[in-house]
């Protein structure tokens, strides 16, 4: 068979076309440091790496929702401290007004601090940032604590003291919760089988529902009903100050109420640094786990720098030897005469 000087240049282009790819793709490898770009390269390193930035993405997310909910739970933890501070305040002034001595004037001193107390009370309970109010379970568009017609302390709409079971139930279940790596699934709500709800024990509860920290209910005192929460106790204690009362049997049985009731403050406090200390572990975790996956990644993505720099060397001497090659392949033409 005869063969052509056009038939020689059609494989020459071909060598130069193929030679040409290969650096392209070498020079691509040094640049990125990716052992591929495309999934038809390697099919079985690209299955694995599709999967590895799956878990790497699901990780990040996981990772910024524990942030997100590492910051509310700082900003809660402050929100308690400060009503820790108030009502110890507020039983320490009580604990001066029950020696006996005081007079009316200071008894009426006392209800006027008593009171002050009362409005701070009600202003940090309903703390947020940017429309969240961390004890306000998933209200998000008004405040959660409030005062009724008779001036007794309201959350989420419903006076404290006259709430029902079933209310307070759901109030103390109204929670806002985030995915953070846990198998978050839903499960029919225990209220209304009829309906599904999240899992509680599937995410993580960042919030602390007001109803839990203030109390809820009556109690009975000195053969008087009375509102069993922080807030009203406080103003049932103040009444009885300005009342001039010569007795202090019922302001010491409202004082222990007061007091019992406080205790939860310090339990959610307390409950609050446990969810912190394990979202601290969360995190530790996903930051190993990162690591590793990124350690994979490199693996079965990455190009060894070493190795693909001096192909990529090997394959520019052979371009240049092919181009050299070429002039001695390619015959003259006229147009390579003409000036």
């Amino acid at each position: 068979m005869r063969i052509t000087n056009k038939m020689i240049t059609a494989k020459y282009i071909r060598s130069i076309n193929t030679i040409s790819g290969d650096l392209d793709k070498l020079n691509t490898q040094v640049a990125s440091g990716r052992a591929f770009s495309k999934a038809s390269e390697n099919t079985s390193a690209a299955v694995k790496a599709f999967q590895i930035r799956r878990d790497l993405s699901k990780a990040e997310g996981y990772q910024l929702n524990i942030a997100h909910a590492k910051s509310s739970l700082t900003n809660t933890e402050s929100a308690l401290n400060h009503i820790n501070e108030l009502i110890q305040n507020a039983k320490e002034k009580i604990l001066a007004a029950k020696t006996g001595t005081a007079s009316a004037d200071e008894k009426i001193i006392i209800a006027t601090e008593l009171r002050s107390i009362q409005d701070q009370l009600l202003h940090t309970l309903n703390s947020n940032a940017s429309g969240v109010y961390y004890l306000g379970g998933t209200n998000t568009d008004t405040p959660p604590f409030a005062l009724d017609g008779d001036g007794k302390l309201t959350y989420n709409g419903i006076t404290l003291s006259s709430i029902i079971p079933a209310d307070k139930v759901r109030l103390s279940r109204d929670s806002m919760y985030v995915d953070i790596g846990l198998g978050a699934k839903t499960i029919a709500d225990p209220l209304d089988p009829s309906k599904t709800v999240v899992d509680p024990g599937s995410v993580f509860q960042y919030s602390i529902p007001g109803i839990d920290v203030v109390g809820s209910g009556t109690c009975t005192v000195n053969g008087m009903i009375v509102s069993n929460n922080l807030y009203d106790l406080l103003g049932e204690i103040a009444d009885q100050f300005e009342s001039g009362f010569d007795s202090y049997e019922t302001v010491d049985e409202l004082y222990g109420r007061l007091n019992t009731a406080s205790m939860e403050i310090v339990y959610n406090i307390t409950k609050v640094g446990s969810k912190t200390s394990y979202l601290d572990f969360m995190t530790n975790r996903y930051e190993t786990q990162t690591l590793d996956l990124q350690e994979r990644q490199l693996n079965v993505e990455g190009a060894d720098p070493i190795k693909t720099i001096i192909k990529f060397k090997s394959q520019e001497v052979a371009y240049n030897a092919a181009l050299q090659m070429g002039t001695k392949i390619i015959q003259p033409s006229i147009f390579d005469f003409m000036s």
